[in-house]
């Protein structure tokens, strides 16, 4: 073989070489750097202080950032009450852990000028500014859909009250002079939130809630939903009229063709 030749072969053997060295290297430091195939699982921090919950996090090898703030007057001021992802969910090495803590205080907001608004108007409006809707309540009156009142606890309230960010506010709502009965809908294997939603839609109202556990807070009755409900759904009764509601955690207490409504996601 001439040198040249051999010369070249050595060369192209070397640069060979070294490519798959190089290769290697890169997905071991690829590995290394993504922590391949490791994965730990995220502490439960609600309930600890954020100090507390940031050196839980650290010795896991966990970062984490607080991205809201909201007042629980039966939490401590500054505890985590939520964190996403959850705990016991499998992440990697390094993961952010995104915190929600309880606020110092409560914030307070004065509530907007919505009379005479229309229903879906006057919900916007304060849904917007922080407060949330509770009972829509429908009452006779020539003017339908109109706010003729706003309420809190059963009081009426002026615009400009102040009052703590997320509180439920009443709307007392004409329904027009219309007799015309309504098809009671079905709240059956719903949660609160839809349960409200679908009420306002039909101008029926939410009256007594019964649950077979008591929740412990507010976050806690979210997960329960309706079991039963009186009267009964395809029932006719008159606008405004009021639905009570039966509501539990317990899937077995549904019948089978309400059970998909009331699992997680749903």
């Amino acid at each position: 073989m001439k040198p040249t030749v051999k010369r070249i072969l050595i060369n192209l053997l070397i640069l060979v070489s070294l490519s798959i060295l190089i290769i290697f290297a890169a997905e071991a430091w690829l590995r290394h750097y993504t922590h391949h195939n490791q994965a730990i699982l995220v502490p439960d921090v609600t309930t600890l202080s954020l100090e507390e919950a940031a050196r839980t996090l650290q010795d896991c090898q966990l970062r984490y950032e607080v991205v809201d703030s909201i007042h629980d007057s039966s939490q401590p001021a500054g505890a985590v009450l939520e964190q996403r992802p959850d705990a016991q969910a499998k992440v990697k090495v390094n993961r952010i852990v995104f915190l929600t803590v309880n606020a110092q205080e409560e914030k307070m907001l004065p509530v907007p000028f919505v009379k005479d608004f229309s229903q879906r108007q006057a919900t916007a409006t304060l849904e917007a500014v922080g407060f949330a809707i509770g009972n829509i309540v429908f009452v006779p009156s020539e003017y339908r859909n109109l706010v003729l009142d706003i309420q809190y606890q059963g009081t009426s309230i002026e615009a400009g009250t102040t009052l703590p960010v997320g509180t439920r506010l009443d709307l007392i709502v004409g329904h027009g002079r219309n007799t015309d009965q309504i098809r009671i809908p079905d709240f059956i294997g719903k949660k609160m939130d839809s349960v409200f939603l679908l009420a306002h839609s039909y101008s029926v109202n939410i009256g007594n809630i019964h649950y077979d556990e008591t929740p412990a807070n507010d976050k806690e009755s979210a997960k329960y939903f309706v079991y039963q409900q009186e009267p009964t759904a395809g029932s006719f009764y008159p606008v405004g009229k009021r639905i009570d509601l039966w509501m539990t955690q317990r899937t077995d207490l549904l019948p089978t063709d309400s059970l998909n409504s009331a699992l997680p996601g749903n």
